[in-house]
């Protein structure tokens, strides 16, 4: 891949080519096997990051991580209208990191177990000595998730938005591999403004990567911010992706 297929893929994806281009596209997609993955991921990326951020402030944020990556990994400068073009050229940054190209790469993919680290929780302190809170409590700190899973129900059915519980539910959900449920729970807190917004981010990285899905891992990772208490992890674990 080159920066002729990024542009190419773009102009593509706005229908700007003319109808000689577009067929010749829509062949070499069939012919080459390694474009069309290439595109695959870009199109993909490019979903991800547009549906991603409505916040101006996320998407600085965003925009000064991808800044940093580049900085460590790139020799050649962004044009001058990358400011302008911020969806195209982020994720044309984040398709690099996502097929590896300029990252230095161990050859052995690292582990969950290596990374997942999660928080003993403290309920009891803010719940007014519920009893229920005591026994999510005990649950997840004994590591008995399906169980914590249970009770975090029942404390979230009469306090629905309650951030800290969506987080520690989302982390006990992925513990028994409720993916799904998991990602509802995390993507909520991280949309929030909750200070449980960016470990939310890292722990669905972990998720993904407890799953392999080493490509969504690094979209997540990448979201987390140089300000955050997360991001050294992050981005050694970015590395070792």
């Amino acid at each position: 891949m080159n920066e002729l297929d990024l542009e190419l893929y773009e102009a593509y994806l706005d229908n700007t080519l003319d109808p000689a281009a577009k067929k010749t596209f829509e062949a070499r997609l069939l012919d080459d096997t390694s474009f069309a993955q290439s595109f695959e991921a870009y199109k993909e990326t490019s979903a991800y990051l547009t549906g991603k951020f409505s916040d101006q402030e996320e998407l600085n944020a965003f925009e000064n991580n991808l800044e940093n990556i580049s900085k460590e990994h790139f020799t050649k400068k962004a044009p001058s209208s990358y400011k302008s073009e911020i969806w195209k050229y982020a994720a044309a940054i984040v398709l690099l990191i996502t097929i590896g190209g300029y990252f230095l790469m161990d050859n052995d993919r690292p582990a969950y177990n290596d990374f997942a680290t999660y928080p003993s929780i403290s309920l009891v302190q803010r719940s007014s000595g519920d009893p229920m809170a005591k026994k999510a409590e005990n649950a997840f700190n004994n590591k008995s998730f399906e169980e914590a899973t249970s009770y975090l129900n029942e404390l979230l059915n009469n306090d629905p938005n309650n951030q800290e519980l969506l987080l520690y539910r989302g982390i006990a959900q992925i513990e028994t591999e409720d993916y799904a449920n998991a990602y509802k729970d995390l993507d909520k807190v991280a949309s929030g403004s909750s200070v449980y917004k960016n470990e939310a981010l890292w722990q669905k990285a972990l998720g993904l990567l407890k799953q392999k899905n080493y490509n969504k891992c690094k979209l997540v990772l990448v979201e987390i911010p140089p300000t955050a208490d997360e991001y050294n992890k992050a981005q050694a674990l970015l590395k070792k992706l």
